[in-house]
């Protein structure tokens, strides 16, 4: 009788122990529940065994069952200097010291130097575009932000002391601190004489409650995750608090984010010169994260977030930043423009002819689907792609490279 029991209570065990998607850079998955984790490896069992990933591999960790948001819902949203953005419950501060409260039992104690913005109000369709603009602007001093989801406005000078009730705040020019009531308060940010310096590559850690954590290590004891912050200040989550940790940062670029150290489209040679030729260049640049109409990158029914399109007769180069072993897409002519579209593309590595192939969008030839794109790249420090045409004056010739990425 027990031994027809045991197996039942070790299947509920596992059960009950939360189970991960982890994704490696190169693309495989691995999913099961998180046995070991260190600065080297992570093990992962499931029903099949346990699997060792080198922790250098990997890209991202989702919990499959993510957590309910927590009951209850954030009223301060804080940003540090670090990156990290926390949903919390309240924010004061005395003497310089911010106190950001999680729970009764879990506050968070952090100079102001180490402290970006703070937002009171939720954001809306309104605010938001505003918020944002007010952040980017250049500062001389801290910046108050009043108003509601309607509207806000802002006032130059020093942040003092924050409690539930109100905030102190000296406007510029002025000698004395005003008391400002927090209903009226839409947000603060804070100047910083110098720019905080963050390690090259952080994780980010996703809790239920909506907390993203910028951390510079982290480390696996029992069914908790323990992570550093840059500023070495150590936070523990449970697994099953955990929604996401994302590792790519730095093991995962992609090219529609660098800057080409060239970029140049050669017009047909009957193409006209004078306005209508400027026109015409601004028409036929390479577009970063969408397609040539302004729209999603979609290569046979797949749509892509990341990626570049280019017309026939475009040549970019790049100083790749850092050593990477792969590249990799999958490449086709964009659905938009199908049958239409005949490529050449190459891609060369330091003068070397990486790739030579042709791509065009009449699938009734095999030749012509789209495909997989792998190259080692490994030693690469300049890449160069070229497309060009392959006839009919490239008309539809509108070629998407969907998720261009650089791996480590």
């Amino acid at each position: 009788m027990m031994l027809s029991i045991l197996p039942l209570i070790m299947f509920s065990v596992l059960a009950s122990v939360p189970q991960f998607d982890v994704q490696l850079v190169d693309g495989s998955r691995v999913s099961g529940s998180l046995l070991r984790w260190d600065a080297a490896q992570l093990v992962v069992e499931n029903s099949t065994g346990r699997s060792t990933l080198d922790a250098d591999k990997l890209a991202s960790v989702t919990s499959q069952s993510p957590p309910a948001n927590s009951a209850a819902r954030p009223a301060v949203w804080v940003d540090l200097v670090d990156g990290s953005q926390l949903a919390a419950a309240e924010y004061t501060v005395e003497k310089g010291r911010a106190k950001i409260a999680f729970s009764a039992s879990e506050v968070l104690e952090v100079p102001t130097a180490e402290i970006d913005a703070v937002r009171f109000q939720p954001d809306s369709e309104a605010t938001a575009l505003e918020w944002s603009r007010i952040r980017g602007k250049k500062i001389r001093g801290d910046v108050l932000v009043t108003g509601n989801a309607n509207a806000i406005d802002y006032h130059e000078g020093a942040v003092e002391d924050v409690n539930e009730m109100k905030a102190r705040f000296t406007l510029s020019g002025q000698a004395q601190a005003l008391g400002v009531k927090r209903a009226k308060i839409f947000g603060l940010i804070y100047f910083h004489a110098t720019a905080a310096s963050a390690p090259e590559c952080l994780y980010t850690i996703v809790d239920s409650a909506g907390s993203r954590w910028a951390a510079a290590s982290l480390k696996l004891s029992a069914d908790k995750m323990e992570f550093t912050s840059p500023s070495g200040r150590t936070t523990t989550r449970g697994l099953d608090q955990i929604v996401k940790i994302d590792l790519s940062c730095g093991k995962i670029v992609y090219v529609s984010d660098l800057k080409p150290d060239s970029e140049t489209f050669t017009p047909c040679p009957f193409t006209v010169t004078g306005k209508e030729l400027t026109s015409r260049l601004d028409f036929s640049r390479v577009r970063r994260d969408q397609n040539l109409e302004s729209k999603s990158l979609r290569i046979h029914g797949q749509v892509y977030r990341k990626g570049l399109a280019l017309r026939s007769r475009s040549e970019l180069a790049w100083t790749l930043p850092g050593k990477f072993s792969h590249l990799e897409a999958m490449a086709g002519i964009d659905d938009d423009v199908r049958p239409l579209g005949n490529v050449r593309m190459q891609i060369l590595g330091d003068g070397k002819t990486l790739l030579d192939t042709s791509i065009g969008g009449n699938e009734k030839d095999p030749k012509n689907d789209p495909r997989p794109i792998s190259l080692d790249v490994s030693g690469v420090r300049r890449l160069v792609l070229i497309v060009e045409s392959q006839g009919n004056f490239g008309t539809g010739d509108h070629l998407d490279l969907g998720n261009l990425r650089l791996l480590k």
